[in-house]
């Protein structure tokens, strides 16, 4: 069953579907791409930074082709300025997405924050909206609501700042701008608290993920930091909401790799309920998986997934994703390589095709690039996913720095040919109480004697921006038995057997009942309760009570109303007369 992928074919279109770009950077980084709903049809379109180039935005027709927008007000803006990343998301909950876009120190340029005015253009606010947008060179952005007030909140890396090279002793002593942390006021300006929490790391960030690592039901954050075994290793923020503080579990998890670390996929590859990060290297990549008790063990060697080498030097690795390109229902790995000038005792291959790793289902992964179509070995960067064609397998973004060598560097458009006739499913969210994209939602679907969970991604990868939907290939599964989405703060909401083979996209419920912000739900006297074991709905009791249920664990249950429920069950609350809302 698992097997599929290996006689997949995906075929590289690009040029001929009209998306014709290319990135030039002199610093090698950067040539961020994203999938994003800019015009709010049901196709998703396409943005890609241009280093000092101008950056584009394609607009998706229908799966057939793209169109390059004008006058959005975008190409000016980015017109000789050094751009790296984007992070999409609707900030003001206006129902499009708008850009934050990340900028280096060349020419005294900052970052970009562009609100969508919905008619086909970008005005720039970040200078109106109080975030400290100094010439400072930033990387990787990405977004999440940390504080669960229903806004999404912005998180920056900051890229070297002075050091270099100590050729005695062959280290790199880089200090790094500082990270920034900017607070969503709700009124399109933003508040900068890195400092005050403890989150402006000096490391050189080349990636961030908002993630729930922890699986409480807030965002935290881990970040990828360049030269690692000198300076700042990774780190990882654990968000302590409601108390607006966070603690660094870095070491105590041992997420504090040392490394050249480029980029953070994120995923459940291991199906074992939590969420895995592998991170990109120059060199050995490596393979953190979720022990489920706070800590990561790297499994990397044993999954097969290193990639240390390309021939007899070393690759350099950056965009990635965990994704399930066959629908086979096991979460593949796909890898963006591409060289990038170094010294000589971490000399890099010029030839660094990207990678393609198929999971066995078993804990590792077969390389299968070459037989996949996906070998590509130009410059490569930036890794985005989407379904631009709405065809329920997934496609892939690439983004290339200019080769001035192959004179080679448009982005690449793999668009996912694969005829496996395997089931799927794919969710999209409309936050109301929460933020309206949902990022840091959780959906989790039983099926098949299976439990499926994914996260919604609010930038992760490397300087890049995933489409805002959640996949989930089922192979021969045909029916859903129980599905549910976990809103951010906790508020859990069944969606019943959703049919295979479609896009479901869910309103928020506005009738649960209310989140204290403790890990506990009280619902009000006459509640309907409805509770399922293995994922299969029991029954339904009404109780003329109030109830507390605790959420902090989904596998642990405490009713404090004298109804009994298994102690593994997992446990849905609604208010009566909510099972149909929305």
């Amino acid at each position: 069953m698992f097997a599929t992928l290996i006689g997949q074919t995906f075929t590289e279109v690009a040029v001929p579907m009209g998306l014709i770009h290319k990135s030039t950077d002199n610093s090698y980084t950067g040539a961020g791409v994203a999938f994003f709903n800019f015009n709010n049809d049901e196709y998703d379109d396409i943005y890609v930074s241009g280093g000092i180039n101008a950056d584009k935005i394609f607009i998706n027709n229908a799966g057939l082709s793209f169109t390059e927008a004008i006058n959005t007000g975008i190409e000016l803006l980015t017109q000789d300025v050094t751009t790296n990343g984007i992070a999409a998301g609707d900030i003001d909950n206006d129902g499009d997405d708008d850009l934050y876009i990340s900028a280096g120190t060349f020419g005294g340029h900052h970052d970009f924050l562009m609100e969508n005015n919905g008619d086909g253009t970008f005005t720039e606010i970040g200078q109106f909206s109080d975030l400290d947008l100094i010439s400072e060179w930033t990387t990787a952005a990405t977004m999440g609501d940390y504080n669960l007030d229903g806004y999404l909140d912005i998180y920056t890396g900051g890229y070297v700042r002075s050091g270099g090279l100590d050729e005695i002793t062959n280290a790199f002593i880089y200090e790094g701008w500082a990270n920034k942390l900017y607070y969503n006021n709700g009124d399109n300006t933003f508040t900068e608290t890195a400092k005050l929490v403890g989150l402006n790391d000096i490391g050189n960030a080349l990636a961030t993920a908002s993630t729930d690592f922890d699986l409480d039901n807030d965002i935290d954050i881990y970040l990828a930091n360049d030269f690692g075994q000198w300076n700042s290793t990774n780190q990882l923020f654990q968000n302590n909401y409601p108390n607006n503080t966070w603690t660094n579990t870095s070491i105590a998890s041992g997420a504090d790799i040392g490394i050249f670390a480029m980029g953070i996929a994120v995923g459940d590859y291991d199906e074992d309920g939590d969420f895995d990060y592998y991170v990109t290297n120059l060199g050995r990549n490596v393979l953190l998986n979720n022990n489920g008790d706070g800590t990561f063990s790297d499994l990397a060697t044993m999954a097969g997934v290193e990639n240390t080498n390309s021939d007899a030097l070393l690759s350099t690795s950056w965009g990635t994703a965990f994704i399930d390109l066959d629908n086979d229902s096991y979460l593949d790995l796909y890898v963006s390589n591409g060289q990038i000038p170094a010294a000589e005792f971490i000399a890099t291959n010029i030839i660094d095709p990207n990678k393609l790793y198929h999971n066995n289902a078993d804990g590792s992964f077969t390389d299968i690039t070459a037989s996949a179509g996906v070998d590509f070995d130009g410059r490569s960067r930036g890794l985005a996913y989407g379904d631009f064609d709405n065809d329920g397998d997934i496609d892939l973004l690439v983004g290339n720095i200019y080769d001035e060598n192959a004179l080679t560097g448009n982005c690449l458009l793999y668009r996912n040919d694969s005829n496996t006739n395997s089931n799927w499913l794919k969710v999209t969210l409309q936050g109301q109480a929460s933020n309206r994209n949902g990022y840091g939602a959780k959906g989790i679907i039983h099926a098949g004697g299976r439990r499926f969970i994914r996260e919604m991604d609010g930038g992760s990868s490397h300087n890049s921006s995933h489409a805002a939907f959640m996949h989930f290939g089922l192979a021969n599964i045909n029916a859903i038995d129980s599905a549910f989405i976990i809103w951010p703060g906790g508020l859990q909401q069944p969606l019943g057997q959703l049919e295979v083979n479609q896009t479901h996209h869910i309103l928020e419920s506005t009738c649960q009942p209310n989140y204290d912000g403790l890990n506990t739900l009280t619902g009000s006297p006459s509640a309907n309760i409805t509770y399922d074991t293995n994922g299969k709905i029991a029954s339904t009791q009404a109780i003329n009570q109030s109830i507390e249920v605790n959420y902090k664990s989904l596998e642990t249950i405490e009713l404090k109303s004298g109804f009994e429920v298994e102690p593994s069950a997992i446990f849905h609350a609604t208010i009566e007369g909510c099972e149909n809302d929305p």
